[in-house]
């Protein structure tokens, strides 16, 4: 019976009222989706925009936040991207936080297209260490890089469970002396997708950005009076102290030469020093005096030197040994007057002034730019990275937002049995229950024992007592039964329902005696009187059974992981919530998301039965 019948629905007040209905209704749903849509937008978050509470990410309509978290992304750490890219806080400090990364000015056409091309002819003859490998760390967000990472290895490696192929990569760190890149089982897999990845993937090296972090800012603090005094004592006019250029040489500049010294002789890495062939005898001896025969030299360093005399200067490919020794050469040296730095900056510059014969002045013209000379012209990363963005940005975009979606499905389903104990759970826990619980209810209602109600009471009265308490005594006489850790443990606790006996007893006595009456006179036992009169004309209410123990089934986590221990026979809940304490937030959410989709296709299937779950028991 409707609340308003027909006239009332028609007036005034009752339209009112009805609009009243509406709004309530519209606020309701309002404060149920916005939560979701929340998690939804927070499902695609990583640490640079992890405090914005928008339902729709900022990053999807706006460049800026896009160019921060891409950045975020490829550089791992704000310091790696203050050295590579030059970008600082506004009180000319190292980039504290992504969040506050500007959107790079567009570099000049020329300038890109000579940058592209300066890539496309020198990349190839690179060493590894003159560019860095880029997203592949992340604090809330599965790196891009790494995610593939780790798809590789589980197909590389069948053998190792996929659950326990879960790394991390330490971005590349080439400057650095102590980085060692992997060298591992899985190494190997390493640089063959290293080798397999496209250039937009990558970022140069850049020592200038890491000479004015590592040696510059720790002599010149920031504001404008130290920014003066730097320039007073290096006899320059940098605006910034990260516009300071590495030369490639023992400066002249008597602090600049001390500068450079510290940060050749304590910071920068081997690899990509380099010394003049006057500097052989010298090294050789100190070589022989550290190993003493050829063959000790040759143990560590790897090489196969026949004699003293054979041993060359190190060069790119020198090994790990060799570059330690390297270093420690270099500290030993009174001057450093032999010893120059090869990089992509110098490269850089030297194929600038190749490419405009020596004049400056051409390139400024072709440039639109003012730069006095080939030396003190920087890489443009910046510019590069937002060109990179540009150009790549469908694919992405779609990668942030479907990236921790993925991994969280190779996590919950592709590498565990976490579906498939799931679906087996549901099925068989629907089927006992379409079984028991219809069984012992027909058996009250059709033959009315004496002990009825007494054992209708006593099953109702296990709803006054939560799961909780149930749980212990449950496990313990599992495991008496030597039960535990099988589907057996999951179902048999909850096979027989006393709300579901008793809705289904209601039912059944609201069904004609007559028609059991007239199945008997021809014959039709009680059982079969069951399956061809009770269960045809029950299907609705038998239909709110199985949906009521599919999402019981389904949202099964407490008992099945008490019971169920052995990870082979965890169930979804069980797998999100050990993904909870591996992972962040955004993963998290990625996976609830991904487990609520079958409650959510149930639900939009099965809204008829779902009204009948309430309507059913009032009316009967």
């Amino acid at each position: 019976m409707p609340i308003l019948n027909s006239i009332q629905q028609r007036s005034r007040g009752g339209r009112l009222l009805i609009t009243i209905f509406y709004i309530v209704l519209t606020i309701g749903a309002a404060s149920m989706l916005y939560p979701f849509l929340l998690m939804v937008s927070g499902s695609m978050k990583s640490e640079v925009d992890s405090r914005e509470m928008d339902v729709i990410p900022r990053f999807l309509v706006n460049e800026t936040a896009l160019f921060r978290k891409f950045s975020e992304q490829r550089y791992a750490r704000p310091d790696i991207a203050t050295a590579t890219t030059h970008t600082r806080e506004a009180n000319d400090s190292p980039l504290y936080s992504f969040e506050s990364l500007p959107l790079p000015t567009e570099g000049s056409p020329s300038m890109m297209e000579n940058w592209r091309k300066f890539l496309n002819s020198n990349r190839k003859s690179w060493p590894p260490y003159f560019e860095s490998l880029g997203h592949v760390y992340g604090v809330r967000q599965m790196p891009e890089v790494t995610f593939k990472y780790i798809n590789r290895l589980k197909k590389a490696f069948p053998e190792i469970p996929r659950k326990d192929i879960n790394v991390t990569i330490i971005p590349e760190a080439w400057n650095e002396r102590n980085y060692i890149p992997p060298q591992d089982k899985f190494g190997g897999e390493y640089w063959k997708m290293r080798s397999e990845l496209s250039g937009r993937y990558f970022y140069p090296v850049s020592l200038d950005g890491y000479y004015a972090l590592q040696v510059i800012s720790m002599n010149y603090g920031t504001g404008v009076a130290e920014l003066e005094r730097m320039n007073h004592e290096m006899q320059s006019d940098y605006a910034s102290r990260f516009d300071v250029i590495l030369p490639g040489r023992l400066p002249e500049n008597g602090r600049e030469r001390e500068l450079w010294s510290n940060y050749v002789r304590n910071y920068l890495s081997a690899r990509f020093l380099r010394l003049d062939p006057q500097l052989l005898p010298a090294y050789r001896g100190f070589l022989r005096e550290k190993y003493d025969t050829i063959s000790a030299l040759n143990d560590v360093h790897g090489s196969a030197w026949s004699s003293w005399e054979d041993v060359t200067l190190p060069g790119p490919d020198a090994s790990i040994p060799g570059l330690s020794d390297t270093e420690i050469f270099i500290r030993s040296l009174p001057n450093l007057e032999g010893v120059y730095i090869e990089s992509p900056e110098i490269r850089w510059r030297a194929w600038l002034q190749e490419e405009y014969e020596g004049d400056i002045g051409k390139l400024n013209a072709a440039w639109n730019s003012n730069h006095a000379d080939f030396r003190a012209i920087p890489m443009p990363v910046a510019q590069h990275d937002l060109a990179l963005l540009r150009a790549h940005k469908t694919e992405i975009l779609w990668d942030m937002v479907t990236r921790n979606f993925r991994f969280a499905w190779e996590q919950i389903v592709v590498s565990g049995n976490g579906l498939r104990n799931t679906v087996i759970f549901c099925f068989l826990n629907v089927l006992t229950a379409l079984i028991v619980n219809p069984l012992a209810a027909y058996a009250l209602s059709r033959f009315q024992p004496r002990w009825g109600m007494t054992a209708l009471f006593v099953l109702m009265a296990t709803m006054a007592f939560p799961a909780e308490v149930t749980q212990i005594p449950s496990f313990l006489l599992l495991r008496e039964l030597g039960l535990l850790n099988t589907f057996a443990a999951l179902i048999i606790p909850a096979a027989a329902n006393g709300y579901s006996i008793f809705l289904l007893k209601g039912f059944f006595d609201s069904l004609p005696t007559e028609l059991y009456e007239a199945a008997s006179i021809d014959g039709c036992g009680d059982l079969r009187a069951f399956f061809t009169i009770t269960v045809p004309l029950s299907k609705p209410i038998l239909a709110v059974i199985a949906l009521g123990a599919f999402t019981s089934a389904y949202g099964a986590f407490m008992f099945a992981l008490l019971v169920c221990q052995k990870e082979s026979m965890w169930t979804l809940m069980v797998y999100l919530y050990q993904l909870q304490q591996s992972y962040n937030t955004p993963i998290v959410f990625a996976a609830l998301i991904i487990a609520a989709i079958p409650t959510l296709v149930v639900f939009v299937l099965c809204q008829n039965i779902i009204m009948r779950g309430i309507v059913v028991p009032v009316e009967k």
